[in-house]
């Protein structure tokens, strides 16, 4: 990453103090932080001397505090402008956004962990801590900005406590930085503390500084297991058979991407070198307003109530011991009035739309609406043949790279989508592998069966002007999962144009999942599609050049099953049930469009039913001569 020159223009609007204050909306405020940053003030000065540094490191401290930094973040799909200066952290850069701030101190945000994944780098998406150094982010980056669960046995945002160390991190050259696959070789799979964090990322990114050893950063990043410096482990590189040993400098690591590996099954004596240097922060989200940053808006506590001095005791003041008091929301009857006047037109809107009598009929289809998203998948008996018919859901890797999901269909015979294994110029199925039991994160009980060979294979338009997209694949061995259900036999030729399907797989490369959904009906898609645009008019244009270059047509083909899905990369060659736990489609695709900021939103989700498919596979099976799959089908 080059240099930032130290004679870049300014901007105009000013960081604040990169001791972290929370920045103010009064122009007084604003212009004492502009006199801290901007020139030696007197407050400069008192902060200086109560350091004591000495003179020789006086001028380059003021002089990295005066080289200004811009970056973008991502915001609840927003973009906004962050300036700092290159000595702070991305938290401390943060903290100077108000909408930041205010989307931290959100109810459900104050008890969860920050998520910041960049857009560029060795691998995009890669997590950095929140005391990354904010000279290693490009000027036109975009860091996407998320909230996560608290892992109660680990903190995603960890802090250097080296104060010598960070002293230099306004300099970029004197850092390292490499991203580490979330999933390691064999036997150390799981790497990261956090399972919140496993589920949102598959890389996360590392910085380190010049000289240590491997072994010393990944334990001060905080974020690793300590199964992986118990054993010999090291990095292998992605596309290279050269295997780094966690005791040699990280200087030869610089913007690659690793795998964590066992060298060897001895484990590994701890050293007296291996000092982790790190804190964690003392609270979650909200971290950044430590050392007494409190603002008016945050309901300070009567610190007279919490501390209690006798002689030399003080009693602790652990937060989970604090009481708040209820207070009445501002303006609420405001707002219940709005409220109630809005609900006489909403009424008359659904009357008119669905055709309805009167008042009691509404009444009836919003009772109907509110609960049919999980009225059938709450019974029981249907969550158990769910659940017994998922254990023929597979993951399909390359190596221990996802590719999407896949069903045993028949005997030894798995179907997915003919886009996850990909054209067949450049492709050779053996490298695939079908993985059984994906369900944890440790893994244990999962069965890896090699892919012996393509069967049939189809991506496109058939004779009758059907868009088929699919791929039967022979399994090696079936020994291991003969005893699961074949989905064959639960096969339904009609799938329904209305109510409710289950979608099971392998969302976001991760472990296996359901998806209860409803089916949005051939007649209604154009309105469906209609709601998602006035939903996101802020996204508009994005939206309205895919779909002009795509030439989207939500009613273009008769064997297509829409509905409105939270299964998207990861999750193609699933298997779609309907109410009755019918095997009735394959989960395809979506709708899909990105914004400049990586996130990609979809307006409708599609899969193709089975009867299509089937009868693809039974033609192609004829003309190859293959009598068992013409027998089976």
């Amino acid at each position: 990453m080059p240099e930032e020159p130290p004679n870049k223009k300014l901007k105009q609007t000013e960081p604040e103090s990169p001791a972290g204050q929370t920045a103010r909306d009064d122009k007084s405020s604003s212009h004492n932080a502009q006199e801290r940053i901007g020139s030696t003030t007197s407050e400069t000065g008192r902060v200086i001397k109560e350091e004591k540094p000495s003179k020789s490191d006086h001028a380059p401290q003021l002089e990295a505090e005066k080289i200004k930094h811009t970056f973008q973040i991502c915001l609840n799909a927003e973009p906004y402008s962050v300036v700092c200066t290159t000595s702070m952290t991305v938290l401390e850069a943060l903290n100077t956004s108000q909408q930041f701030r205010d989307e931290k101190d959100k109810q459900k945000n104050i008890k969860k962990e920050i998520l910041i994944q960049r857009s560029k780098g060795t691998v995009p998406r890669a997590a950095v801590k929140t005391d990354f150094p904010c000279c290693l982010i490009e000027e036109d980056e975009i860091l996407d900005i998320n909230f996560i669960q608290k892992d109660v046995n680990s903190s995603t945002n960890q802090t250097t406590a080296d104060t010598s160390l960070l002293s230099n991190r306004s300099k970029p050259e004197t850092f390292v930085t490499f991203c580490v696959k979330k999933i390691g070789g064999p036997t150390v799979t799981c790497l990261l503390k956090s399972a919140a964090l496993r589920e949102s990322v598959r890389y996360v990114c590392v910085f380190a500084f010049k000289g240590e050893k491997i072994k010393t950063a990944l334990k001060r990043d905080g974020r690793f297991r300590n199964v992986i410096f118990r054993k010999t482990c090291g990095l292998s590189e992605f596309g290279m058979e050269t295997k780094h040993e966690f005791s040699i400098p990280v200087d030869y690591l610089d913007r690659k991407a690793f795998q964590i590996v066992v060298i060897s099954k001895k484990n590994q004596p701890e050293s007296q070198d291996d000092v982790t240097l790190e804190k964690t922060e003392p609270n979650e989200a909200s971290d950044a307003d430590a050392a007494g940053n409190v603002r008016p808006s945050q309901n300070p506590i009567n610190t007279e109530q919490e501390k209690k001095q006798d002689g030399n005791t003080t009693k602790s003041t652990n937060p989970s011991t604090k009481r708040y008091v209820a207070k009445p929301i501002d303006k609420s009857e405001e707002i219940a009035k709005i409220l109630r006047d809005q609900s006489e037109d909403l009424w008359k809107t659904v009357q008119q739309r669905e055709k309805l009598k009167n008042k009691s009929e509404v009444q009836k289809f919003f009772r109907e609406e509110y609960h049919k998203s999980v009225e059938n998948f709450l019974e029981v008996k249907k969550v158990r043949e769910l659940v017994r018919l998922s254990d023929s859901v597979c993951q399909i890797r390359v190596g221990e790279s996802s590719e999407g999901t896949g069903f045993l269909l028949f005997d030894r015979f798995i179907l997915t989508n003919a886009h996850v294994i990909g054209e067949l110029d450049h492709f050779s199925v053996k490298a695939f592998t079908a993985v059984f039991g994906y369900e944890g994160l440790e893994a244990k009980e999962t069965k890896h069966i090699p892919v012996k060979q393509l069967i049939a294979y189809f991506h496109g338009k058939d004779d009758s002007g059907r868009h088929l997209d699919y791929a039967l694949l022979e399994l090696d061995s079936v020994d291991e999962i003969a005893k699961y259900p074949e989905l064959l036999s639960c096969y339904s030729p009609n799938p329904p144009n209305r109510g409710q399907i289950c979608i099971v797989g392998h969302p976001g490369e991760g472990v296996k999942k359901m998806d209860p959904c409803i089916i949005i009906e051939r007649e209604k898609r154009q309105e469906a599609a209609n709601k998602h645009k006035s939903e996101n008019e802020h996204l508009i244009n994005v939206m309205m050049e895919v779909y002009n270059k795509e030439k989207w047509d939500f009613s273009a083909y008769k064997n297509q099953i829409t509905y409105d899905s939270c299964f998207f990369h990861g999750s193609s060659g699933s298997p779609v049930f309907d109410e009755h736990c019918k095997l009735i489609g394959i989960h395809t695709g979506g709708y899909k469009y990105k914004t400049g900021f990586s996130k990609t939103w979809s307006v409708m989700e599609y899969g193709s039913s089975m009867q299509p498919i089937l009868e693809n596979i039974k033609a192609r099976a004829k003309i190859k001569g293959l009598h068992e799959i013409i027998n089976k089908l």
